[in-house]
């Protein structure tokens, strides 16, 4: 059984620990551009959860971490918000925990939260994670090409 809580500064650990041996690329798979520079620190992930709308949530199965993500960008007046840097384990993939999860977080975000509509961004060639958001009802909402084009990117949307 999963279970998820917002991260505490002990739960860092763990998530460096996930980035622990790959690369800048790797980072940028899962946490963008913009929030984490590499080497991963628990001073980053600190800055981060200090953000204003920014929650780190930690993924238990029982009582061991399996993996993290972000609600962020919660606008009250629009009733939106984003899920953002979505990571797992590498031992944790593959078995569903990450469309159960994201169902559990999207259930907090719209019968605790009191969101309507929730969004994320995911990079094309990463269609295990765009396979996992289908399932849990995002649907691709726009379609974005960068500079680079390995990085080319939908806009993904769940509606309440």
């Amino acid at each position: 059984m999963l279970t998820i809580r917002p991260a505490t500064k002990t739960d860092y650990a763990a998530i460096i620990n996930w980035n622990a041996g790959k690369d800048e690329a790797y980072l940028f798979q899962w946490a963008g551009f913009t929030a984490y520079q590499h080497p991963l620190t628990e001073e980053q992930l600190s800055r981060q959860a200090e953000k204003k709308g920014v929650t780190i949530f930690m993924i238990f199965e029982n009582e061991t971490p399996i993996g993290t993500a972000e609600l962020c960008d919660i606008d009250e007046e629009t009733k939106t918000g984003r899920i953002c840097r979505v990571l797992f384990a590498e031992e944790a993939r593959g078995k569903g925990h990450g469309t159960e999860a994201l169902k559990a977080l999207c259930r907090m975000a719209f019968e605790e939260i009191g969101l309507v509509s929730l969004s994320l961004r995911v990079y094309c060639f990463n269609v295990s994670a765009i396979r996992c958001y289908e399932k849990v009802g995002f649907r691709v909402a726009e379609y974005f090409e960068e500079k680079d084009p390995h990085w080319n990117n939908y806009s993904m949307e769940l509606k309440k």
